[in-house]
C-alpha cells in the first residue's frame, strides 16, 4: 500500500467529533463497575476491533538502564523476561527502561501522556515486547485496572518552540511524580534504530502487573515500517532533566539515549480487549495490505452511549430512590 494512502486513511480513520462525545459521556460512564465496563469495551472491540491512531511530531523517548532487575521483573506480567536491547544499530545491548512522551489523536482519545515501559521478551511467543509499567496523561484513557478514568495529570505539557526546543512536563495530579524535561532536537541528527526493538516490539505491546498480573493485554500496532527505519539521536549534554520522580532506584539516575521522531507516526491499533498477534515484518506487511480503509470499521462511540445511558438509568434510580427515602421520613 503507497504510503500516502496508509497516512492519509489513518488520518480518516480518527473523526474529532466522536473523540468529543466519548470525553464528554466519560464523566458519566465511571459511575458504572468496572466489570460492566469491561464487558461492554470487550463487546465494542468484537464489532470494531480496530482505532486509528497518531503520535503527532516530536514524540520523544528517553531510554535508561535498569538497575534494579528484581523489582523490574516483578512489574512484568506472567510469561515475560527481561531481556537486552539496542535502541539504536551500533549500540550495546542494556536492559532497558524507557519513557515515552507524546501527544496522539485518535479514535478514542485526544491528548499528551507519558508511557513508561520496560522493555521484556513474551516467553511463549519469543517476541520482544513493549511493557506499559504504567502512564500517566491529560486525557481520557481506559485500562483493565481503572477502567474508564479522567486525566490524572491534567496539566500537562508536550511541545516544541521556534528555537528547536522540545518540552516536556508532566505532573501527576496528585503530587507523587514528575517527569520534566528539555532537550535541543536540532542538536541531534538521524541515526538507523533497532529494528528488533522499534519494529517488532510494536507488535507486541501489554499491561505490566500493577494492571493485571496474570493477563498482559497484548496488542499490535500496524504501520510502514519506513516510520521506524530511523530516529534523531538527540546528544545527552544538550538534554536537560529538571525531575523524573518515577520508581526511583529502579533505573539509573540519566537515560544513557534520548531520540525523537520529527514526524507524524501513523498506526491502525488493536481496539481495547482485540489482538491481531503478529509476528513479524512479513505478517505487519500483509496485515498493512489487507485494511480496506473505506469498510474498516474502528472503534466508536456507540458502546459508550449504551454505557451511558445505563449509568444515567442508575443515577436516576439512586436520586428517585433517596427523594422517596426523604420524603417517607418527613
Amino acid at each position: 500500500m503507497p504510503k500516502s494512502v496508509f497516512s492519509k486513511g489513518v488520518e480518516r480513520l480518527v473523526n474529532p467529533i466522536d473523540v468529543g462525545s466519548l470525553h464528554f459521556i466519560q464523566q458519566f460512564n465511571k459511575l458504572l463497575p468496572k466489570a460492566i465496563q469491561e464487558k461492554f469495551i470487550k463487546s465494542s472491540s468484537k464489532q470494531t476491533p480496530y482505532m486509528g491512531f497518531v503520535v503527532e511530531p516530536y514524540a520523544t523517548f528517553l531510554c535508561y538502564e535498569i538497575l534494579d532487575m528484581e523489582w523490574a521483573q516483578k512489574l512484568l506480567p506472567d510469561g515475560f523476561q527481561l531481556i537486552k536491547t539496542k535502541v539504536f544499530d551500533d549500540d550495546e545491548p542494556k536492559y532497558t527502561c524507557i519513557f515515552g512522551c507524546f501527544t496522539s489523536h485518535t479514535s478514542a482519545f485526544w491528548g499528551s501522556r507519558v508511557e513508561f515501559y520496560i522493555i521484556a521478551e513474551d516467553t511463549k511467543t519469543g517476541l520482544l515486547s513493549w511493557i506499559i509499567v504504567d502512564y500517566d496523561s491529560n486525557t481520557i484513557s481506559y485500562d483493565k485496572r481503572d477502567g474508564l478514568r479522567d486525566p490524572n495529570a491534567s496539566n500537562s505539557v508536550v511541545t516544541t518552540d521556534c528555537e528547536g526546543k522540545i518540552y516536556v512536563d508532566i505532573a501527576k495530579n496528585d503530587g507523587s511524580r514528575k517527569l520534566v524535561f528539555d532537550c535541543d532536537f536540532e542538536s541531534g541528527s538521524f541515526a538507523s534504530i533497532d529494528q528488533r526493538l522499534w519494529l517488532e516490539g510494536n507488535l507486541s505491546i501489554g499491561y505490566g502487573s500493577e494492571f493485571d498480573s496474570k493477563d498482559a493485554s497484548i496488542f499490535s500496532l500496524k504501520f510502514n515500517p519506513c516510520e521506524v527505519r530511523r530516529g534523531v539521536d538527540i546528544p545527552l549534554e544538550n538534554v536537560r532533566l529538571e525531575e523524573n520522580s518515577w520508581y526511583e532506584g529502579l533505573f539509573k539516575s540519566e537515560p544513557y539515549r534520548v531520540l525523537s521522531f520529527p514526524y507524524a507516526q501513523h498506526f491502525v491499533s488493536d481496539s481495547p480487549g482485540a489482538s491481531s498477534r503478529l509476528r513479524n515484518r512479513e505478517d505487519l506487511e500483509k496485515a498493512i495490505d489487507g485494511i480496506d480503509f473505506k469498510n474498516i470499521k474502528v472503534f466508536s462511540t456507540k458502546s459508550f452511549m449504551t454505557m451511558f445511558l445505563i449509568s444515567s438509568l442508575i443515577s436516576f434510580l439512586i436520586m428517585s430512590t433517596l427523594i422517596v427515602l426523604l420524603i417517607i421520613k418527613w
